[in-house]
């Protein structure tokens, strides 16, 4: 038989959990990676030389290093600090950092693109720093960088898949163990792909719907 349709029947449940692992994996990391690169997407604007040489420096190491290797290094050097993470931990540790470092140069270059005299008329009318992000510059801020946010998702769950390296029963891990003991590497790794183009479909789709629905709003209000 060219093709089994039996190992698909077989491990489909096992793929349905590991499914739901790297979605967990994916939406914990998100939620930290959103965080970090909030903070840091404001930070980078500071006056303080120092806090910009530390910013630019996180940044460039993750842009410069695989994330293969990062997640190596989180998941060996910690303990060395005597900090000892669980393999789940060290994933999501690794795919926040990694994916928050992307998300900070996405919320800095939605800032950039706001007129900085908003900041000035709301000094004017009495608003704090603290005022002025939340009430006037957070709502636009947050219209911008929505497609791209949903885009840098998609690309965190394709990332997820490296969490196989230290046994994480995601997606490829399934896969490689499946086809390691069924001997049929192309029914073990038709699901997955399935699976991760299914998601980035979805994301994709959701991202374009939301950039349009957004630009159609901005022209209304013209």
């Amino acid at each position: 038989m060219i093709f089994d349709f039996r190992t698909l029947a077989q491990y489909l449940p096992d793929f349905m959990e590991a499914l739901l692992e790297t979605l967990k994996i994916a939406i914990i990391s998100c939620f930290f990676a959103i965080s970090i690169g909030t903070i840091v997407g404001f930070l980078s604007n500071t006056r303080s030389r120092l806090l910009r040489t530390l910013i630019e420096f996180y940044t460039g190491f993750i842009r410069s290093t695989p994330l293969l290797v990062q997640l190596y290094f989180v998941h060996y050097g910690l303990p060395i600090l005597n900090i000892m993470p669980t393999r789940f931990q060290s994933a999501t540790i690794t795919f926040s950092l990694n994916t928050g470092a992307y998300i900070s140069e996405i919320i800095r270059g939605g800032l950039q693109s706001i007129n900085i005299g908003q900041f000035e008329a709301a000094y004017s009318l009495g608003l704090s720093r603290f005022q002025t992000i939340r009430l006037i510059i957070f709502p636009q801020l947050f219209r911008i960088v929505l497609p791209p946010l949903v885009s840098q998702f998609s690309y965190l769950i394709k990332d997820t898949s490296l969490a196989a390296v230290l046994t994480i029963p995601e997606l490829t891990y399934m896969a490689r163990r499946a086809a390691a003991t069924t001997y049929r590497p192309l029914e073990s790794f038709i699901p997955p792909m399935l699976m991760y183009f299914a998601i980035y479909f979805i994301l994709s789709f959701l991202s374009n719907t939301l950039e349009k629905h957004l630009q159609k709003n901005d022209q209304e209000m013209i």
